[in-house]
């Protein structure tokens, strides 16, 4: 199966910024002809919000999945330059430790003479420009995510028990506040999908990085399923619970105990923190296929289990 990965992947390439509904759409509908050649039945759920505009694309074999892989398949604009080497250090599974991190430097620089503290506080606003430009690699972020759920849908297809009891979903706009996940939830509370009895599993950033981590939001027996057997092939597979603060799609659906899978590097000084490495970043440009696979067999293990 290498071999469908790696031209997954290749087919997957070209279309490395996913911003505009143009790029979004041509991805789309390279998907829905993917998935359709493996038995499985597509529809979009479009919704338009107050600001955001949304379409998820979920497959239809079963009306209430016992299990739904989703993945968003939006990247990201670029982020400031100093954000990097301030995750490294404090990381992303800290983001109120974050938070306070920028308050103690705001608070340094109302100490500095006022033309320094002028100029550093213009450099730092003017780095925010940045937000509104595209990021023009996305190896990681996510096509790493939407790689693994095409590879997972392929596997699947293989076994026709397991086809009746998967929904798989390319979600839209996580990047923009995890909004595309919430008009999912809409819709699905307005299609009386029963989401919170399904095992709800979210890929993003399988890509690179050196520590296989589990990501929560309060209650989830899932995640602990999961660490056994991810585990039982690595030992320094960890589990996160991130309580009430937002990483990822898989919040908006904390209620039903949906969980984030994801690989992540652990933070240089302070320890016991992890980060996801050059993501929102020129250098997300690389991407590691023996972790895509070795994450769909984890998460392939657990389906069938």
């Amino acid at each position: 199966m290498a071999h469908v990965l790696q031209s997954l992947f290749e087919e997957i390439k070209p279309l490395q910024k996913r911003i505009k509904r143009p790029a979004k759409d041509e991805f789309l509908a390279l998907a829905e002809k993917r998935l359709g050649q493996w038995g499985f039945e597509t529809q979009r759920l479009e919704r338009k919000g107050k600001i955001f505009h949304s379409v998820n694309l979920e497959t239809t074999n079963t009306e209430q999945p016992e299990y739904v892989i989703m993945a968003h398949y939006d990247t990201p604009t670029m982020l400031p330059f100093w954000i990097e080497p301030l995750v490294r250090v404090i990381g992303h599974t800290r983001p109120l430790m974050l938070s306070l991190a920028m308050v103690v430097i705001i608070l340094f620089f109302s100490i500095l003479p006022g033309f320094l503290m002028g100029l550093i506080a213009f450099l730092l606003i003017a780095s925010f420009v940045l937000f509104f430009i595209p990021n023009p690699k996305n190896y990681n972020d996510n096509t790493s995510g939407v790689l693994g759920l095409l590879y997972l849908a392929k596997r699947i297809s293989s076994n026709k028990e397991l086809l009746g009891k998967v929904k798989l979903v390319l979600v839209d706009n996580e990047e923009m506040i995890l909004s595309g996940s919430s008009h999912l939830r809409e819709d699905w509370e307005a299609m009386n999908v029963d989401f919170k009895a399904s095992k709800i599993i979210s890929l993003d950033c399988i890509g690179w990085g050196d520590v296989p981590v589990i990501v929560h939001n309060g209650y989830s027996p899932l995640a602990e399923e999961l660490n056994d057997i991810f585990q039982a092939k690595d030992e320094n597979a960890q589990v996160v619970n991130m309580g009430g603060l937002p990483l990822n799609d898989n919040y908006n659906f904390r209620d039903a105990g949906a969980v984030l899978v994801t690989f992540m590097n652990p933070t240089s000084l302070w320890k016991g923190g992890y980060y996801i490495k050059n993501i929102h970043s020129p250098l997300d440009n690389k991407m590691d296929l023996p972790k895509i696979d070795w994450v769909t067999d984890r998460v392939m293990e657990y389906l069938v289990h």
